[in-house]
């Protein structure tokens, strides 16, 4: 490979089944070894929650960082799901508000914030690193870092981002948030549906000559990892669809 790596690289993973996330986790991790923890989204439509892979992917020794959806938890039940995941040897997690269901009326939302989640876990786990997220598209620039500033405060120890398209973008996160640790997301978009996802659901700006094609999408990865080694920041790879193996490569081999 030609280029310098970020000193730390996560691979996000989709919990489709524990069987099939440990196995690709494993075969990832043993296939690159610069890739030094998995991410575990939670997402909403999918029956395998967070914390089960996690505990899967602890007692295979697999370093891992479960996203937790506040507005979906207590604070009892996310302290009860941590604390059993401190057991097994956690050592840091990402918390993030999450949106409700846009299908489901009857839903009633967590009076739980994230800031109110944060201060609860770094008070019952003061040794756990806690992440929150980052999002450079959901409000305006000066909205979205006062909330970041607000996180720090509550004691976020660093922040994930939404995946960043544009070097420019991922300069100007930097430049305001220079003794922060990020972990800058960064996944492929292949298809005009799943641009549109990315549009709509969480209202990504793509650059104006961006391309669908897999050359353009390695090449945006590298040209963003080399920026993120520069900045001395860590990178996190989200295949998504795509399987994971094959995203490695299409980077790094």
């Amino acid at each position: 490979m030609s280029f310098k790596k970020p000193k730390e690289i996560a691979l996000e993973l989709v919990p489709r089944s524990l069987e099939g996330i440990l196995s690709e986790a494993k075969e990832s991790l043993n296939s690159y070894p610069f890739v030094t923890s998995i991410n575990v989204p939670e997402i909403r439509r999918l029956p395998i929650k967070s914390f089960e892979p996690t505990e899967v992917l602890l007692h295979n020794k697999v370093p891992t960082t479960p996203h937790f959806r506040v507005i979906d938890r207590t604070e009892k039940d996310l302290i009860e799901k941590i604390a059993k995941l401190v057991e097994s040897g956690l050592t840091q997690v990402l918390i993030i508000g999450g949106d409700p269901p846009k299908d489901d009326s009857q839903f009633t939302p967590s009076e739980l914030s994230t800031l109110t989640a944060v201060k609860a876990i770094k008070r019952e786990f003061p040794n756990l690193k806690i992440y929150t997220g980052l999002d450079p598209y959901r409000s305006s620039f000066r909205e979205e870092l006062d909330y970041a500033y607000s996180k720090q405060e509550a004691g976020s120890d660093g922040f994930y981002t939404q995946p960043i398209f544009s070097i420019g973008l991922l300069e100007q996160w930097q430049e305001q948030l220079p003794d922060a640790e990020i972990w800058f997301g960064i996944a492929p978009i292949f298809t005009e549906k799943s641009r549109r996802y990315w549009e709509r659901v969480n209202k990504v700006v793509l650059p104006s000559n961006f391309s669908y094609d897999m050359e353009y999408n390695v090449r945006l990865a590298r040209q963003l990892l080399v920026t993120i080694n520069e900045m001395h920041q860590r990178g996190y790879l989200m295949p998504i669809a795509n399987g994971a193996l094959e995203y490695l490569q299409n980077i790094f081999d």
